[in-house]
């Protein structure tokens, strides 16, 4: 739902509760689709020792693990340089995070280890929860455009992108073994769409959450499922999704896969994070698919 539930008063780093697994986390893509290039900038916090971890990374076909990749610094325990400050805060290896206008502008910077990185995103309509809010606990997604500069070892690459980006506070458990996946693709400022799935039994991913944004009215993603048509080196190649919203409205997007990180941020899980081409409505928009499973389950799906 996209709810008042959620507003400007939120944008702190939230009073832990005493659950062991307690985190607060943020992430924003970025993209530069015609070099089938994908990135992000993601960080995370734990409120009750005071560590932080994060950081960029940039991939494209030519290198798809954390080792190979055009670009990856997303570290574990980084103390932050400073007040431990979301509205303004910078980690150790030099990742900066400003709230400029609250729920709808972002600066984000990084300069080290040959990659310097001059982003702004600014939001395209209000943050869509997954669930229900409160200051325990919160998941929300939220679509906008990331504008900026990325110069990698010499080579500068203007960044003027559709993005989306989350944020999550509460109890988090990255050793979780359920699969699934997170979806989402935008094609202009009155289409876009995102959806969570997770694996059933049957072995299909059934959605849980997610929006609909078409011709400019929003709606809950209430039932669907999304299928996998064709794999390239136990990545998703081909993506199908149907659902349907709460506006009664059917959706059917097809995704081609241009570029797939092997990621193992979290532990016990890995992830296929991709670049890709989207198509529904006859539109055709860029997003991603990030297939997620625990390790073990990749294990048996690449050998």
């Amino acid at each position: 739902m996209t709810t008042a539930a959620i507003t400007a008063a939120d944008e702190v780093f939230h009073p832990a509760t005493d659950d062991p697994n307690w985190n607060e986390s943020g992430w924003f893509n970025f993209a530069i689709p015609e070099r089938d290039i994908n990135g992000f900038v993601y960080y995370f916090h734990d409120v009750r020792t005071g560590t932080s971890g994060g950081g960029p990374a940039m991939w494209d076909p030519s290198g798809e693990q954390t080792y190979d990749c055009l670009f990856y610094d997303w570290r574990w325990i980084q103390p932050p340089t400073g007040a431990l400050d979301f509205t303004d805060f910078q980690l150790p290896n030099s990742l900066r995070h400003v709230v400029e206008d609250p729920m709808h502008r972002y600066r984000l910077s990084y300069s080290e280890l040959g990659l310097d990185l001059d982003l702004e995103w600014t939001s395209l309509m209000a943050p869509h929860v997954l669930g229900e809010a409160s200051p325990q606990h919160c998941h929300f997604d939220q679509p906008g455009r990331m504008r900026g500069t990325a110069t990698l070892n010499g080579e500068r690459f203007d960044i003027d992108c559709f993005s989306m980006r989350d944020r999550t506070w509460g109890p988090h458990r990255p050793g979780a073994r359920r699969s699934g996946d997170y979806l989402w693709a935008i094609a202009d400022t009155e289409s876009s769409w995102h959806a969570i799935t997770m694996a059933t039994r049957s072995g299909v991913d059934r959605v849980i959450g997610g929006y609909l944004l078409r011709d400019g009215t929003v709606g809950e993603l209430v039932t669907g499922a999304r299928r996998v048509l064709d794999r390239r080196a136990g990545a998703p190649a081909r993506v199908v999704l149907d659902a349907e919203d709460d506006h009664g409205r059917a959706l059917h997007a097809e995704g081609d896969v241009r570029t797939a990180l092997r990621w193992l941020g979290w532990p016990g899980r890995m992830t296929f994070w991709t670049l890709t081409d989207w198509r529904w409505d006859g539109r055709r928009g860029w997003g991603e698919d990030q297939e997620f499973f625990a390790r073990e389950q990749v294990r048996a799906l690449m050998r």
